[in-house]
């Protein structure tokens, strides 16, 4: 991966490093067990185990794709629960499976917004339902 890539990953510009690179940019990693909260609120998710020096755009929530399935991916820390471990946990739109233990790749497009505290988990689920249709029309760099 070129310098130019890798500065325009971490500035968030996942378009243009998509154009550089040919192709979307990638994250993978084996998906682990999380705490589950996205189940219980309807948008249950994959949590990545990346490997250390893994590159990531800057914290937030972006739409992609992996296994032939649009994503909404969380990459951050959860503040609405106070979380402080940095995490990075996909939602693959129609689907409905057990993922526990596969390696998944999972490419990232664009980024829809900032990672943030809600005032209460019925905001939270609205957001997450307005990312999960900015997914369903996003295009594939």
């Amino acid at each position: 991966m070129t310098d130019e890539v890798r500065e325009l990953v971490a500035a968030g510009a996942l378009r243009q490093a998509a154009r550089v690179l040919g192709r979307p940019f990638e994250v993978a990693g084996v998906v682990v067990e999380g705490d589950r909260r996205g189940k219980l609120l309807g948008f249950p998710t994959a949590n990545l185990d990346l490997p250390e020096d893994q590159l990531l755009p800057p914290l937030g929530i972006y739409v992609g794709e992996t296994l032939g399935h649009r994503a909404a991916i969380s990459i951050g820390v959860n503040p609405h629960y106070g979380g402080t471990t940095l995490r990075v946990e996909a939602h693959l739109l129609d689907y409905d499976g057990d993922l526990y233990g596969q390696e998944l790749v999972v490419e990232l497009w664009e980024r829809l917004r900032d990672e943030r505290a809600f005032a209460s988990e019925a905001e939270l689920v609205e957001a997450i339902a307005a990312d999960v249709e900015a997914a369903r029309g996003a295009v594939r760099p």
